[in-house]
């Protein structure tokens, strides 16, 4: 015999290992008694070893189909005297066991004992699955009322009529406390889809209800979902659905010419009079070289570079025209060191006059 689940105040591995110790012990005490009694009346060695088994594997079995009963709703009488009954009838036989051995009232004691035992420990667990599959249905029963010893002792037959006006009132249906039915209320749509939904999440109930509503709005969905008890704003169903409003930045083309107020500043209208070089086309950082050229090499204002460029639809900031203007400036100087390199080179070989 064994159990199929532990009580909630028990942990899962050490219930586990208690009940893999009783099972072992009793298995054996009640295999060797059974063993012994079957050699006594001449049966045969493989038929006298199971002879256990038989009894146990029973009563498990006769234990399981009562706690299938149980959690389906009918009635468990029929496993429960099954299995009391094979639990007797091994009992039986270890007496009969200490009876050879001439062992007494102490023998039979300890052969009986195992079996008994993990008979008690696998009821108790079974009434505890029984009440959490009662509970699972909606079944309250009814419960002593808690009068104390004094209240049983001093007002005996008081306490005893109102446990029968109690347990009539269980009986009849009309206790507040009662369900008189074991059979489960059906369930609605919305139950089963809010369990579905429960289930899956809410991620993924936003993308059903969505593509089951293609033209709601996120404030839609979201009322939509809360009838299916899931809670989330339109706000969340937008990022869920990825189309959450993102901020966009729109920049102008053309600046606005910032005031220049050095005496050197570019005069628009010989630009536009077409003095300077037209750099509409180039790559920025070209245009931006050529027009600081022209206004008078790489170290002109940035500014005026800006406001130049500006002139011709070309929009840029001082920091880029600086930066841009920085690398002009490294790479000419680099140009012209590697220039005199190769010159001063050209003189080591070939002398000041170029003649070998």
């Amino acid at each position: 015999m064994t159990t199929t689940a532990s009580p909630p105040e028990t942990s899962a591995y050490g219930w586990t290992a208690a009940m893999a110790l009783v099972r072992t012990a009793a298995a054996c005490m009640a295999g060797w008694s059974l063993y012994v009694v079957a050699r006594h009346y001449h049966v045969p060695r493989p038929l006298a070893l199971g002879a256990g088994l038989v009894f146990d594997g029973v009563a498990y079995l006769c234990l399981r189909s009562a706690s299938e009963a149980v959690r389906a709703g009918r009635s468990a009488a029929g496993p429960i005297l099954a299995t009391l009954g094979m639990a007797a009838t091994s009992i039986y036989l270890n007496l009969v066991h200490a009876q050879f051995t001439d062992g007494g009232r102490p023998a039979e004691v300890l052969y009986a004992a195992p079996a008994i035992g993990l008979l008690v420990v696998s009821a108790l667990s079974w009434t505890a699955e029984r009440a959490t599959a009662r509970a699972a249905r909606g079944e309250i029963p009814m419960r002593m009322p808690a009068y104390g010893a004094l209240g049983w002792l001093l007002a005996g037959s008081t306490a005893y009529d109102a446990l029968k006006d109690k347990a009539e009132a269980h009986v009849s249906g009309t206790s507040p406390t009662h369900q008189p039915t074991s059979t489960p209320a059906a369930r609605t749509a919305e139950d089963v889809i809010a369990a579905e939904f429960a289930e899956i999440g809410p991620a993924a109930a936003v993308q059903r209800v969505a593509a089951a509503s293609p033209g709601a709005t996120d404030a839609e969905v979201a009322e939509i979902l809360s009838t299916y008890r899931v809670t989330v704003t339109p706000g969340q169903v937008a990022l869920l659905l990825e189309r959450a409003a993102v901020p966009s930045v729109t920049l102008d083309r053309v600046p606005q010419p910032q005031p220049v107020d050095k005496p050197h500043a570019l005069d628009p209208i010989k630009v536009m009079r077409g003095d300077a070089p037209q750099v509409s086309g180039m790559p920025l950082s070209s245009a931006i070289t050529t027009m600081a050229r022209h206004l008078g090499g790489l170290n002109a204002e940035p500014k005026q570079v800006v406001q130049a460029l500006a002139l011709q639809g070309m929009a840029t900031d001082n920091a880029y025209v600086r930066t841009s203007l920085s690398r002009a400036r490294k790479a000419e100087a680099a140009a012209a060191e590697e220039a005199e390199q190769q010159r001063a080179e050209y003189e080591r070989r070939h002398g000041n006059g170029g003649y070998a």
